[in-house]
């Protein structure tokens, strides 16, 4: 055993935090391949026992960012509409479609994503089934988000050095560091993001750990129920913003960290039950987006331009007024054709080989 593995579950096993040093070189340990898979068990183990704090989160995202396959593209500044997964709560995608909207309102987006973990049907399983490669090489993609302004960054693909903890990972029946860390760490390195998270507590921290890793303006999201006051020691709702209820938001934005509450209403918009959203096969959720670009009116395309509007926030210098403004030019590039380009363009050109 390492000494900086052997110093960690010590320190892990009298219940202490680690320092953000640490925490980055016991990463980089393990992206090395240097720590068998129980050595990885026990402090995925002893991190969730004792519950990751800021610094861990931000030491080890570091590690993972320096790791990662870079894509490069001209943009100062992407947004990502990247989230945790792992409510525990079946529906449609919503963070694709937005992805694709947000596009289409011409936004550039570097969607960091996976195959689901705890669901049926994250990002990458949609949109494979929609016709858009998982294997586009890094230089293509940059080229996408140069001519185009949108592709989808399969995280296993572009982070090979995670492959070490992925057995660990699986093994564990419960979420670890690394269902927060994805979306911390956008290999086009993303400025910008909306990002829902599957625990309210986790909200702030994560906003705080975009904000120390350079992020310029951050909104991090946890919906709740209806009739659910939104607080972080709430019981857990979605890992998106609530189209039925209150959504807890923690921002980053030009150094400061701000808590708000906001509502569908906020953007003129209706609330919608989140079982109206009840669906989480891949299939059914290709179906759904099609038609939702196509137009269709219902209970998805009310959650998309909610969360469409609040990621426009994220990617623009508007404030919460401009949320109702936001939602109608979702709705507007879902009915005029434009977010339907924008999905087919994607398909097409991520299964070129070569830039």
């Amino acid at each position: 055993m390492s000494d900086i593995i052997r110093e960690a579950l010590d320190r892990l096993r009298r219940r202490e935090d680690l320092d953000a040093a640490t925490m980055a070189d016991v990463m980089r340990s393990i992206m090395a391949d240097a720590c068998d898979p129980a050595q990885i068990g026990a402090l995925l183990m002893g991190l969730a026992a004792k519950g990751e704090c800021l610094a861990e989160i931000v030491g080890a995202a570091t590690a993972m960012r320096e790791a990662v396959i870079p894509v490069v593209s001209r943009h100062d500044e992407l947004l990502d509409t990247c989230g945790t997964g792992g409510s525990g709560v079946p529906r449609v995608n919503v963070s694709t479609a937005v992805a694709i909207a947000v596009s289409a309102c011409g936004v550039p987006v570097a969607k960091h994503g996976n195959r689901a973990i705890t669901s049926r049907s994250g990002s990458a399983d949609v949109l494979e089934h929609l016709g858009v490669s998982l294997e586009t090489p890094p230089a293509v993609l940059g080229a996408m988000l140069d001519e185009f302004g949108l592709a989808f960054l399969y995280a296993p693909a572009l982070h090979p050095a995670m492959r070490h903890a992925a057995g660990p990972r699986r093994a564990l029946p419960f979420r670890t560091l690394f269902n927060l860390l994805g979306p911390l760490c956008n290999p086009a390195g993303a400025r910008r993001q909306l990002l829902g998270v599957y625990d309210p507590r986790r909200c702030r921290d994560l906003a705080a750990a975009l904000g120390e890793l350079g992020s310029t303006r951050v909104l991090v999201v946890h919906g709740f129920r209806s009739g659910v006051a939104a607080a972080s020691d709430a019981p857990p709702g979605i890992d998106d913003a609530s189209c039925e209820g209150e959504t807890l938001v923690w921002q980053w934005r030009a150094g400061v960290l701000s808590e708000h509450v906001v509502r569908p209403a906020d953007a003129e918009l209706p609330t919608v039950p989140i079982a109206a959203l009840d669906d989480d096969h891949p299939l059914g959720n290709a179906g759904a987006l099609l038609r939702l670009v196509e137009g269709e009116a219902g209970p998805y395309r009310t959650a998309v331009q909610w969360s469409g509007a609040l990621a426009l926030l994220a990617a623009r210098d508007g404030d919460w007024v401009d949320l109702p403004g936001y939602a109608r030019e979702i709705g507007a590039v879902l009915d005029d054709g434009r977010a339907r380009s924008r999905l087919a363009d994607l398909a097409a050109r991520s299964q070129d080989a070569q830039p």
